[in-house]
């Protein structure tokens, strides 16, 4: 009996043993259970959270692809992981052949010239930059923007690409419309002076035999060198040669060569190809030369031509013809040139800063201007025709006293004819009276300062000559200068060094204006 007691005790032990056993299991399998469902939790998240990033990354794409800029994202370690469509549109660039490249390969390979995101990358900031796509020649502005995590380092660099090119053109094209413009108020101020004018006035025995040349020379095609001081009227000599001439129903071009950029001159005067240069119009441009063909140009102010521009203008005088900026053939023109300057192209070929050999063929027939005070004789008609111009054209009525003529041929004139024209043309506008005197003349002449005068014997007898001749020196030097405005344009007008003019406004006391 005992050890059926003990057999029925001992399984009754087992039971509970295993019992037990099956609790643990369960309790663990309950564990596994609760920590499969956590694992099923933080997986979905993730998977929600990448979708969320996918959906982040397919929204910013495309609203990239939305608009006209480029854009490439690089990351902290300089490599490229994304570009929009723009990018390529703007750079010619692939997606394959730049997404997963760093910005310093593509720097070697020359892709382009600037890359803002290595700077972000360094400097943490945001930085802007005119750069060079070298595949199109496409001028683009750059602007690299740095994102940050939650350290403050650089997580990532998007970089805004917008293309400049046309920007650039059209500012180009605006400046090269502003000095057309120029060029063509220039002509206009030509044309209404010649015609008010009527013709090159004057009867002094000087200005006869200018207008013989002038007979002589309209009949050919030779080269004509005109020179004379400021406002002597070379122009007004250059147009009556093309009046007179064979040519005289050609065209008319004037050229101010101290007037355009040396950048553009060039291109101006003798033409380009297209794309030639950043900025050129996408087919061929005729220059000034072509445009005079059949016709003649007035090269006026020669004496400010670039000296590299002188070897081409040599060319197109010696040969008869061109080459387009940017091109390789040579064009033939019938172009009768007219040349003018106020300076010595002598000395400045003494002084190698005009070519020799352009000088020689330039002066093939010269005439020399007088200035205005070599022929005073001329004064009372020329004055009388402006003034009868401005009387039409501001519809008055006045007339010059005599003695209003003799105080305009007392005048010095250093601006020449055309000092004269603009005086009368103030004193028409300025004077109530009809018969205009002497007062009137003076008072406009001489902007209300005292007249000089070194010819007042009481005064020469108290200062002595040494000083009369310094008092009447620093007058002019004074008006001269106020008129003029700067110590170049007075030694242009005195026919003297700037140096001297400077040295001498010193020494007499004379303040200076800077040149601008």
């Amino acid at each position: 009996m005992e050890q059926e007691k003990d057999l029925i005790q001992s399984q009754q032990d087992e039971n509970l043993v295993l019992k037990a056993e099956n609790l643990t299991l369960e309790t663990e399998n309950l564990a596994l259970q609760d920590e499969n469902l956590a694992l099923k939790l933080e997986i979905e998240e993730i998977n929600t959270e990448l979708e969320h990033l996918k959906l982040e990354k397919m929204t910013a794409l495309v609203l990239g692809d939305a608009i006209d800029d480029g854009i490439c994202i690089v990351n902290a370690n300089g490599f490229v992981t994304n570009i929009n469509r723009c990018y390529t549109e703007i750079t010619e660039i692939t997606e394959e052949e730049i997404v997963g490249k760093s910005i310093e390969e593509l720097l070697e390979k020359k892709y382009f010239s600037e890359a803002v995101s290595l700077e972000v990358l360094k400097t943490k900031r945001k930085v802007s930059a005119l750069s060079t796509i070298y595949r199109n020649d496409k001028k683009v502005l750059i602007v690299g923007i740095p994102f940050f995590d939650s350290n403050h380092e650089v997580l990532k660099v998007i970089t805004v690409m917008r293309n400049m090119t046309e920007l650039i053109r059209l500012k180009e094209d605006l400046e090269n419309s502003e000095i057309k413009k120029r060029q063509y108020k220039e002509e206009l101020k030509s044309l209404k002076r010649e015609r008010a004018e009527n013709g090159f006035l004057g009867s002094d025995p000087t200005i006869l035999r200018v207008k013989e040349l002038i007979q002589y020379v309209a009949q050919t095609d030779a080269t004509v060198l005109i020179t004379g001081e400021t406002g002597s009227g070379k122009e007004v000599v250059a147009r009556e040669i093309f009046k007179q001439s064979k040519r005289k129903n050609g065209p008319y071009v004037k050229v101010n060569c101290s007037a355009i950029p040396e950048n553009l001159l060039e291109s101006e005067l003798f033409g380009y190809v297209k794309g030639a240069f950043t900025g050129a119009d996408k087919k061929d441009k005729k220059g000034l030369f072509e445009t005079a063909n059949h016709g003649t140009i007035l090269l006026d102010e020669i004496s400010e031509m670039p000296l590299k521009l002188q070897t081409k203008l040599l060319r197109v005088l010696q040969e008869r013809e061109l080459i387009r900026v940017g091109g390789t053939e040579s064009i033939k023109i019938d172009t009768r040139v007219i040349a003018s300057t106020n300076k010595s192209l002598e000395e400045m070929v003494k002084n190698n800063t005009f070519r020799a050999d352009l000088y020689y063929r330039l002066n093939v027939f010269p005439i020399a201007l007088p200035s205005l005070r070599e022929r005073r004789n001329d004064i009372p008609e020329i004055a009388s025709g402006f003034l009868a111009k401005f009387n039409r054209f501001y519809e008055k009525n006045k007339e010059f006293a005599g003695q209003a003529i003799e105080a305009l041929t007392e005048y010095e004139w250093p601006g020449n004819v055309r000092e004269l024209e603009n005086i009368v043309e103030r004193i028409v506008i300025i004077s109530s009276n009809r018969i205009l005197g002497r007062e009137d003349v003076e008072r406009i002449i001489y902007m209300g300062e005292k007249k000089p005068n070194i010819v007042e014997t009481r005064s020469i007898s108290r200062v002595g000559l040494k000083q009369a001749v310094q008092n009447y020196e620093k007058e002019i030097l004074e008006r001269v200068l106020k008129e003029y405005g700067n110590s170049y344009a007075a030694a242009d007008v005195l026919k003297t060094t700037q140096p001297t003019i400077v040295r001498k406004a010193q020494a007499l006391g004379i303040p200076l204006r800077r040149k601008t």
